[in-house]
């Protein structure tokens, strides 16, 4: 209780998460005489000694190339030449150009910065609303990381030592039918919130756009998640390797084939790229050393016996976690929530028989929707800074893609075929 208590103490007081991690977990030890000091250096620099991890950062580097070289503007102009037959289409282009920049970047608000960033004004344009178009944008981002490659996927795996091959794999069936969900939602939704005089005039622009032709130019931003997936699965390098390789790929494309990226801006973006990094793998070194503590006061164990004395039912313990994600995902960045319940919830799960690899694939979608649902809505701030719509106007546009993801959500939780269909879980 002092541990968990004087860490919600020093998040309440507004000291940054890892900082937290770190004090909460010093103070702690400090006061044993058992332990020494020592402990937070070797414990989190052992954290990082990951091989595995390195895809964090290089998947990071790997999205904002691709983000600054051009790709995300020719996937906007690919799938414009796929959906433009009615006024729901510009609404249907902004999902799908958001799950197909999601399997590049891995990364929700990358997403919602590279799509919404052009398509908001295009939404605008054709008649939407601007706390629709925000909306709409802010909730697509969430594909970013339920559509593999993701990030919080590797910190899970990491985490919890699990394939993240098999992650990625389980990442497909979920991530498809959220895009297809919100399809569906915007379908239902988007005339609520249209000009109908304003979309009928951009219309015609917009069935100018040539398939063949916006295929051909968005083919090597395509081809890349092809590259990325098609090597992990088929065995011919790791998630760690495939990520170096979507950064060569990615450089190649920017520079030689699209020419949007020279060769001074590559310092710029590796900083940039560099600094976001640093951000999330000091939260894991310190969330590392938090966890290592709460082990060696025998925490994990003491609170998996107290969840597992409330129930013996593996469906119920299956809403339990659902819940408790909902929660933390409203209030907490999704790296951090992950690690630190995952080393208390992985035995419990694993004890009642639940696939390590199912459990990854329900914490990543229950914290996406968090990313979209306040007080927290990472993406809802992201957006609202793009376009200029205060959040509190975003909330009412955005609910029905919130609770169609939870419906979805709950699918995933109790059809486990829906993310272990391909590898046999």
């Amino acid at each position: 209780m002092i541990l968990l208590c004087s860490f919600l103490l020093l998040i309440f007081i507004g000291l940054p998460v890892a900082f937290a991690f770190g004090i909460s977990g010093l103070v702690y030890i400090l006061s044993l005489t058992r332990f020494s000091g020592n402990l937070v250096t070797t414990v989190s620099f052992s954290q990082l000694d990951s091989f595995a991890l390195m895809a964090v950062p290089f998947f990071i580097f790997a999205g904002d190339i691709m983000r600054y070289g051009g790709v995300s503007s020719r996937l906007v102009g690919f799938t414009k030449s796929l959906f433009k037959t009615s006024t729901s289409a510009v609404g249907t282009i902004t999902i799908v150009a958001s799950a197909f920049f999601g399997a590049i970047s891995g990364a929700a608000v990358a997403t919602v910065a590279a799509i919404g960033g052009i398509m908001m004004p295009e939404m605008k344009k054709n008649g939407y609303r601007p706390e629709y178009a925000a909306a709409l944008s802010s909730a697509a981002g969430y594909l970013g990381i339920l559509i593999p490659p993701s990030i919080p996927m590797v910190v899970y795996g990491v985490t919890a030592n699990a394939s993240i091959g098999n992650l990625f794999i389980a990442g497909i069936i979920p991530g498809l039918l959220a895009m297809i969900a919100m399809i569906l939602v915007n379908r239902h939704m988007h005339r609520k919130y249209l000009d109908e005089k304003q979309a009928e005039k951009s219309m015609e622009e917009s069935g100018r756009v040539k398939l063949f032709s916006s295929f051909m130019r968005a083919f090597p931003g395509l081809l890349m998640p092809v590259i990325i997936l098609g090597g992990i699965y088929g065995g011919i390098f790791t998630a760690t390797e495939a990520a170096a390789v979507a950064i060569m790929y990615g450089l190649f494309v920017g520079i030689f084939v699209y020419k949007e990226i020279r060769f001074r801006d590559i310092l710029r973006i590796a900083v940039g790229s560099a600094i976001t990094s640093a951000k999330i793998l000091f939260i894991i070194a310190l969330a590392g050393f938090f966890s290592r503590v709460m082990t060696l006061i025998h925490l994990p164990h003491e609170i998996s016996a107290a969840i597992l004395g409330l129930t013996s039912s593996k469906e119920a313990l299956l809403f339990m976690i659902m819940l408790l994600f909902l929660l933390l995902g409203m209030v907490m960045e999704t790296s951090c929530a992950i690690l630190i319940v995952t080393p208390i919830l992985l035995p419990v799960a694993v004890s009642a028989g639940i696939n390590p690899i199912h459990l990854g694939i329900i914490m990543v979608f229950d914290l996406a929707i968090g990313v979209i649902t306040p007080p927290m809505a990472v993406n809802m701030f992201v957006g609202s800074q793009i376009s200029g719509v205060p959040v509190a106007k975003m909330i009412k546009p955005i609910m029905p893609f919130v609770l169609v993801s939870m419906l979805l959500l709950l699918a995933v939780v109790y059809i486990p075929k829906l993310s272990l269909l391909f590898i046999g879980g």
